[in-house]
């Protein structure tokens, strides 16, 4: 009797070891998650007979898959912004200029699984690679066709060339790309070149504004004792002995001296 229970006992503890055993190596094999909106998943198979011909199947919301057999990526379906470091191009002739360029793109559902089948990247990877090496590659090309003046006078038209270029061959690879932000500064030696002219324009400018200055000043000197001298000879020409002796008697008070010699009045010429 104590037999019989203890080996139904050990049956059950077998079998419940068993099932436990069954539910570890589920939850070891399966794997069940959520996909968020704001992401496109792709499901990979690992192995069969579909591995590397069509070995990506687009998924969103909850799922489930063998994670022995395949394996979840997922690539977000909103805007991404990329900083991107400083790098140098060069215009046609070869003079060297730096660009910092911050990008915006996103991939739509629609592209995921071409995008991952193509690379097998994740964004982070495909941002430092190829979406990279697309970037550089634009700019370069661009800035190949312009002369260096014509490059630094038009920094505007350039960039849009740039976005123009960048946008068509983004999408022959998958990827929409929205918008591109950047400076474009020529380099270090080239841009103390562009100082010193522009101090010595500045310098020059300002000894021809000082030149300027000095003549009309000098003519104003000029013009006041012109006028002055013309104004002392008028005023020389309209002296009269008439208007001397008009002057003497309109300051005489009257009074006629003590003495005289001769027999005329002062300040009076009888004729």
């Amino acid at each position: 009797m104590n037999t019989s229970k203890t080996k139904t006992g050990l049956r059950v503890g077998i079998g419940g070891i068993a099932v436990i055993g069954i539910l570890v190596l589920f939850i070891m094999m399966f794997a069940v998650e959520r996909i968020d909106s704001g992401q496109t998943g792709i499901i990979v198979n690992l192995a069969g007979s579909e591995r590397g011909v069509d070995d990506a199947k687009v998924e969103t919301g909850w799922v489930m898959y063998n994670r022995f057999t395949k394996q979840l990526f997922e690539y977000p379906a909103f805007a991404q912004i990329v900083d991107y470091e400083p790098f140098d191009i060069q215009d046609k002739k070869g003079t060297i200029f730096q660009t910092d360029p911050t990008i915006e793109y996103y991939i739509e559902r629609e592209n995921a699984k071409v995008v991952f089948l193509r690379y097998r990247k994740t964004t982070e990877e495909l941002e430092q690679s190829v979406i990279l090496t697309e970037v550089k590659n634009a700019y370069k090309d661009v800035a190949g066709m312009y002369e260096t003046d014509s490059l630094i006078n038009n920094r505007p038209a350039f960039e849009k060339e740039v976005e123009v270029l960048l946008k068509e061959r983004l999408s022959q690879r998958g990827f929409t790309f929205t918008n591109i932000q950047s400076s474009v500064k020529p380099n270090e030696v080239l841009q103390a070149a562009i100082d010193a002219k522009n101090t010595a324009v500045q310098n020059a400018l300002k000894v021809e504004n000082e030149k300027k200055a000095a003549i009309a000043e000098a003519e104003k000197v000029v013009a006041a004792a012109k006028g002055k001298a013309d104004a002392n000879r008028i005023l020389q020409q309209s002296i009269t002995p008439e208007l001397i002796q008009l002057k003497a008697v309109e300051k005489w008070d009257g009074k006629l001296p003590l003495s005289t010699s001769g027999n005329t009045l002062p300040f009076l010429q009888l004729k």
